[in-house]
């Protein structure tokens, strides 16, 4: 018979009720951990590092945070609480789920450790807020929760790919010294000897025609704007 897995994190804080002000709680806690992550990673943190900073032991932070994958889903549903979701929805479904796009890769760039998180559903107050608000702009469209759930998930998984080989590139300038620029003169020689075989007509095209240093902002609306098209397509629904 195996052992039942403890409650999930937001079980125990809804049952510990509201106490006198604390210097340490699990908000405090994790405020700190996050700082943690955005100057140093998000591997650099642990309870240890966490406890140090607020010149407290380990064993107190377990008191109010029992496990490092508990730290971390209240650091994920934390952020999530920075996105601007002000008069959304609007009436304009398009518009909105545009909004949500940009929202969520601003919050990547601010805080590029999320993309390792967000994977499997969380029911942290900021995540709920975030679906409820996401499933609202395309309630009235005449689709069944599936696919509401489709088209919201639509975006979003693009805009997390983007942002993911955005902070990739980001994160190999970092690990090999190389920029962009930097990258290309090493790997020129080699795309030559390719070129000359002439099997690679694609490749081809794309070193002679395609824009070297094309703006990752104007990239980025472009492509969600083809998303968006063609989510409009698949509902009937051009906005």
């Amino acid at each position: 018979m195996t052992d039942e897995p403890p409650p999930v994190i937001w079980a125990r804080l809804s049952s510990q009720g509201r106490g006198p002000a604390r210097t340490l709680d699990h908000t405090a806690i994790t405020a700190v951990a996050i700082a943690l992550a955005d100057e140093e990673g998000v591997d650099a943190v642990s309870m240890r590092k966490v406890a140090a900073r607020m010149d407290h032991s380990p064993m107190s932070l377990y008191r109010h945070v029992g496990s490092k994958d508990d730290l971390t889903e209240l650091m994920y549903d934390a952020v999530l609480g920075e996105l601007d979701l002000t008069g959304i929805p609007s009436g304009s479904w398009r518009a909105d789920i545009a909004r949500l796009a940009h929202e969520m890769r601003r919050l990547h760039h601010a805080h590029p450790w999320i993309a390792r998180f967000g994977h499997r559903p969380t029911l942290g107050p900021n995540a709920q807020r975030f679906r409820e608000t996401g499933l609202a702009c395309v309630d009235g469209l005449g689709l069944d929760i599936d696919a509401m759930m489709d088209v919201l998930a639509t975006a979003l998984q693009f805009t997390r790919g983007f942002v993911v080989q955005e902070l990739g590139e980001v994160e190999a300038q970092r690990h090999t010294g190389l920029d962009f620029a930097g990258y290309q003169r090493q790997v020129g020689p080699f795309i030559t000897q390719l070129l000359q075989g002439g099997a690679l007509p694609y490749l081809k095209r794309l070193i002679l025609e395609a824009e070297d240093h094309p703006d990752p902002d104007v990239v980025f609306e472009r492509r969600l704007t083809m998303v968006l098209d063609g989510l409009a397509a698949a509902i009937g629904r051009p906005a």
